[in-house]
């Protein structure tokens, strides 16, 4: 008698992986949609390589992986990297024996950018009312526990990230108030950069700082308090004056980086922060501060904002990334 085996699935995994979280899912060959999607706190495992392995085990896919796409907050060029705010060395040699295959390896915001190449309205709020540029370069940016910054531009019918570094470039203060911020923060480091301040990593930095120049009292103890605390209907006072401040420097940092790009095809905010505070970004100063560039004010109010809002742009992002290095290979094969 004829034994007959049921084949099994092979899969493409995708994952998305920050300084605090690292997000997997798997995907079948020809379908987009996410599968097994889980997050995993990088906290609990000493390396990715191990992360990997207990997310894999944990579906029934170890040795069942034909693609995989890794996007990642750090300098994924190099062989091996440090991430900037976890305690993760990665080894993509080690993190590949792991996944059985070789993986695309690709910067977490690039993944960001992939994804807003084919968001749709569904997914967006608008932020700031504008004229976009049907295929201008576009800015992709947000804070979360980093600042993250990527451009897309126009490349035959589709579009293509544009990768740098601009969470590191020097903060800019535009007032008296944010030079008090600078100066205090200058004694702590020697060089700081819009990321020590907007981000999630930062933001009790600029709590603290706010604290200082105001004589005030800093009891909160973590970013949530934070956002917590100054989103209530009576809310903390040093704690609403932070995020009142975050939201003005947040406008103007999103300025630079547009200018920079050339982005009149459109911003989209992303990153784990600013959808935990929708309503109180958009009752903010952020779209006055962002247009508040004296002779370029006129350029950038034709540039309309947006802010997504869907669940896993970054893992839907390295789907796209996969999918658009797979139909290169097809064409150049």
């Amino acid at each position: 008698m004829t034994e007959y085996r049921i084949p099994m699935p092979n899969f493409n995994l995708v994952a998305d992986v920050g300084a605090t979280n690292a997000r997997f899912a798997l995907t079948l060959s020809n379908a987009p949609e996410l599968l097994h999607t889980k997050v995993l706190s990088c906290a609990d495992y000493p390396s990715l390589e191990a992360a990997v392995s207990a997310y894999l085990s944990s579906t029934g896919a170890l040795g069942l992986i034909t693609q995989a796409c890794i996007a990642i907050a750090g300098t994924v060029h190099l062989a091996e990297f440090s991430l900037a705010n976890n305690h993760w060395r990665v080894n993509k040699s080690k993190v590949n024996t792991v996944l059985q295959v070789e993986a695309l390896w690709i910067n977490d915001f690039a993944a960001q950018a992939w994804a807003m190449s084919e968001i749709t309205d569904a997914d967006l709020l608008s932020v700031k009312q504008g004229q976009a540029i049907e295929r201008g370069n576009r800015l992709v940016m947000g804070p979360g526990t980093g600042m993250g910054v990527a451009g897309l531009i126009a490349h035959n019918k589709g579009w293509l990230p544009v990768m740098g570094e601009g969470g590191h470039v020097g903060f800019a203060p535009t007032n008296t108030l944010q030079m008090k911020i600078l100066a205090y923060m200058w004694t702590s480091y020697e060089h700081v950069s819009t990321e020590r301040l907007l981000s999630g990593s930062g933001m009790m930095d600029l709590y603290k700082a706010v604290a200082h120049v105001k004589a005030m009292q800093p009891d909160l103890t973590s970013p949530s308090d934070i956002l917590q605390q100054a989103q209530l209907s009576t809310p903390d006072e040093l704690a609403y004056q932070t995020l009142c401040i975050f939201c003005d420097m947040l406008g103007n940092a999103v300025a630079n980086e547009a200018l920079a790009f050339g982005a009149v095809g459109g911003v989209y905010l992303t990153g784990g922060i600013l959808p935990r505070m929708q309503e109180f970004l958009l009752a903010s100063d952020f779209g006055r501060c962002f247009s508040n560039k004296g002779r370029s004010s006129a350029y950038l109010k034709q540039i309309p904002i947006y802010l997504c809002i869907a669940q896993q742009p970054g893992l839907q992002g390295a789907v796209i990334a996969l999918d658009h290095k797979s139909r290169r290979h097809n064409v150049t094969s």
